[in-house]
């Protein structure tokens, strides 16, 4: 039976729902609209369009990888409880799975994949999912990071149970020292620095122009109030973007681990030393951090 746009439109009004959602609905009740929406009442489908104002914060930072590819994503819960639910860790493990194996773009073409085992898309069976366990959930965010196995090496670490979930990309020469201890130190250690210390670029040539601008215009501001004398200026916002680089840059940022008389930088050198290689190389290309419920 052919169903027309405008209704579709109607139950998705009157239900807050998809419209692919809604255009199966009404096909398989044949245009009835009555019929539609108990269907999806009895599908859990209404469950999941009642609740979609209530904030998803809990729930788990998942981290999987192979030879050539990382990613990290989030799947929120309203609450804790339920992100230990095993429906829910379930799905968890299984779009990880998925994710790897077909390595979406983005999330939204990782939410029209179809699950092997359910045969609906992950869409569909977040969906069911709220319907079944009565709480809003979200597949919210998803963050691929491709590695060359020859020549990069990917380390990640997950913290308090799927709170913030990490992967950091080193770029390593030479090669033969890739799958080195010694690397494989490195890398946790900066998983591990990136999850504590929060950086927003591995150097400062990774910043965006407008984020230093933004900063820049700040502290010109700031200083212009502050009574310094006018000549001095220029200098002061330099040594406050100087603090600014030392906070949010991961190279330049104190090493948790010696944060006193140590640098990211200093540990990064010292690991270039010890892997015994003559003029060995490690630079930090990109990273991806995702905490639980975090805004972006």
């Amino acid at each position: 039976m052919e169903i027309s746009a405008i209704q579709v439109k109607e139950l998705r009004e009157k239900t807050g729902l998809g419209m692919m959602i809604c255009k199966q609905a009404l096909q398989g009740s044949k245009g009835d609209m009555k019929l539609a929406i108990e269907n999806l009442r009895k599908q859990g489908q209404m469950t999941a369009a009642r609740r979609a104002g209530k904030v998803a914060k809990e729930g788990i930072v998942s981290v999987v990888t192979d030879a050539a590819a990382v990613i990290v994503y989030e799947v929120n819960s309203e609450t804790d409880f339920v992100a230990r639910n095993d429906d829910f860790v379930s799905f968890v493990d299984k779009l990880g799975k998925l994710l790897l194996a077909k390595k979406p773009a983005t999330i939204e073409e990782a939410k029209t994949l179809v699950l092997p085992d359910s045969g609906g898309t992950v869409e569909s069976r977040v969906t069911e999912l709220v319907g079944k366990i009565g709480e809003n959930l979200s597949f919210r965010r998803y963050r691929k990071i491709d590695s060359n196995p020859a020549t990069e090496r990917i380390a990640t670490y997950v913290h308090g149970k799927g709170k913030i979930g990490v992967a950091v990309k080193l770029c390593v020469d030479p090669p033969a020292v890739l799958a080195s201890e010694t690397v494989g130190l490195l890398g946790k250690d900066l998983a591990m620095q990136i999850a504590a210390a929060n950086p927003i670029a591995a150097d400062r040539q990774s910043i965006p122009a407008a984020t230093i601008a933004k900063e820049k215009e700040i502290y010109f501001t700031q200083v212009q109030s502050s009574g310094k004398p006018e000549k001095i200026w220029e200098k002061i916002v330099e040594g406050k973007l100087v603090k600014f680089y030392q906070e949010a840059v991961l190279v330049e940022q104190a090493f948790i681990r010696d944060p006193n008389t140590t640098t990211v930088t200093d540990r990064i050198k010292a690991a270039e030393k010890e892997t015994g290689a003559p003029g060995a190389h490690i630079k930090v290309v990109s990273f991806v951090r995702l905490e639980l419920g975090a805004e972006e």
